[in-house]
């Protein structure tokens, strides 16, 4: 009469073909949410927005070697912090291109 409402079977969402991997599908399946949400003309070109990333995040690093090498290393921590977060956003966006592309 009173059983428990504890259902311990995992959703359709936290199914993941590698459990040791489910927190990183999880940060993807978010990102690829967002990505569909709030920019729908970007989402087809995710690619080709990765690779622009990409090389925007590679000047970045090479300035931040630049003024490293220069010695201004406060100033140089800004491009360098720009070029790890534009770099995890391209992998991120790489990611979820790849697993759209599976599903059509």
């Amino acid at each position: 009469m009173h059983a428990p409402h504890d259902n311990t079977t995992a959703s359709r969402f936290d199914q993941v073909a590698d459990p040791t991997h489910s927190s990183a599908s999880k940060l993807v399946r978010i990102w690829a949410r967002g990505r569909r949400q709030i920019t729908p003309w970007a989402y087809p070109r995710l690619r080709a927005l990765a690779a622009v990333r990409f090389a925007v995040g590679i000047f970045l690093a090479g300035l931040g070697a630049l003024l490293l090498s220069y010695g201004y290393y406060g100033r140089a921590a800004v491009p360098l912090a720009v070029a790890v977060l534009l770099f995890s956003i391209a992998s991120l966006d790489i990611t979820v291109a790849r697993s759209a592309s599976l599903r059509t």
